[in-house]
């Protein structure tokens, strides 16, 4: 069995697109790290205020939406199945669950700030509710969903190939090996690369979930543009909503080029539908240009939703750093930025320490 090591000299290999996957998975850490802390940050300036509590609360489950990409910083593998026990949970359900919950707060931007045709929803008694009965909603909702049939993963397998010219062997993670999983180990025939990778079901309802977060951000950044051209906002909010529109439009972006990669572009050049299977396909089994140039456009997209996130922080921060908006002073700016490097830094060091532990044995 590989060590972690041997996984990432790997994945930062020529045909990997020299660590492309990886480094895009490592910043997905820094920007799930850094939007939580900001998060916090809004919610420790003024404990007291809904504004406040509303806006960290859709900063948090925007930030846990990235734990999807960076639970892949642990490599897929049958040696890790016990550390992907947990990772699973977190990836796929607290995915979910974030991005449910974060609909439902898009839906509620009316709730806390005043938008004309919409005035009928601006109340303060349920802006005393709505930011966390909001991720109550969303916990709920995916419990009940999770078990049916368009949303349930039942089956995955680890397909690893040990070395050059070895065949490929599936490993049962849970559930059973799938006609798809089966298929793909088949096609690859004798293995001309060493890898680890995981095959599992692929759900509409998942893609679904994934995807519906786009159409319904246009809609939330409609309503903050109305709402800044409105003009309704007291002057110690115009700055945070005109700083939330520019991020927030560069996320959208960012989500709407990520919704027309996965359902018209990449499908048009794949001839077909174009999810996990197809990827695995391009990566493993297909070793044409045509493949790895579908293979790098699926890697690139992968990375949009948590850029896209990590750029409306970083209009937050920019704003912050220019004035005193949400109660947040040069104290907690402070503290917030030794607490962020303080965490990174951690993080690098568990990291580097894990690496060379492999690496002499």
């Amino acid at each position: 069995m590989a060590t972690l090591a041997e996984h990432y000299v790997r994945a930062f290999g020529a045909d990997r697109f020299f660590g492309l996957d990886m480094v895009i998975n490592w910043i997905a850490l820094v920007i799930v790290v850094w939007i939580i802390g900001l998060s916090y940050l809004v919610l420790k300036s003024d404990t007291t205020n809904l504004q406040n509590r509303f806006i960290g609360t859709l900063l948090l489950f925007e930030g846990l939406k990235g734990v999807w990409q960076a639970s892949n910083i642990m490599p897929y593998g049958v040696e890790f199945e016990g550390i992907w026990d947990v990772l699973w949970i977190l990836k796929i359900d607290g995915f979910m669950i974030a991005n449910i919950t974060a609909v439902i707060l898009y839906l509620l931007f009316p709730v806390y700030f005043r938008i004309n045709i919409l005035k009928f929803m601006y109340n303060e008694r349920v802006q005393r509710y709505a930011w966390w009965i909001a991720p109550l909603i969303g916990i709920t909702t995916w419990i009940l969903i999770k078990d049916t049939s368009p949303f349930i993963l039942e089956n995955a397998s680890w397909l690893s190939c040990s070395a050059i010219g070895a065949e490929p062997v599936l490993n049962v993670w849970y559930g059973q090996v799938t006609a798809e999983a089966e298929n793909i180990r088949s096609s690859i025939g004798t293995c001309t690369a060493v890898f680890d990778s995981v095959i599992s079901d692929q759900r509409v309802g998942l893609w679904f979930l994934t995807l519906i977060g786009t159409p319904v951000s246009i809609v939330a950044l409609i309503l903050i543009r109305i709402t800044i051209k409105q003009g309704e906002m007291d002057s110690d909010n115009e700055l945070i909503s005109r700083t939330f529109y520019t991020g927030f439009m560069g996320k959208v972006i960012a989500n709407t080029i990520f919704f027309s990669t996965i359902l018209i572009i990449l499908p048009l050049i794949n001839g077909g539908p174009a999810g996990f299977i197809a990827q695995a396909e391009w990566k493993y089994v297909d070793r044409s240009i045509m493949a790895n140039v579908k293979y790098f456009i699926w890697t690139t997209n992968l990375s949009l939703p948590v850029i896209g996130v990590g750029f409306e922080a970083m209009m937050f921060v920019y704003a912050s750093t220019k004035d005193t908006i949400l109660g947040i002073d040069e104290k907690l700016r402070k503290a917030f930025t030794n607490t962020i490097f303080t965490g990174v830094g951690a993080i690098s060091f568990i990291a580097a320490s894990e690496i060379m532990e492999n690496v002499l044995g």
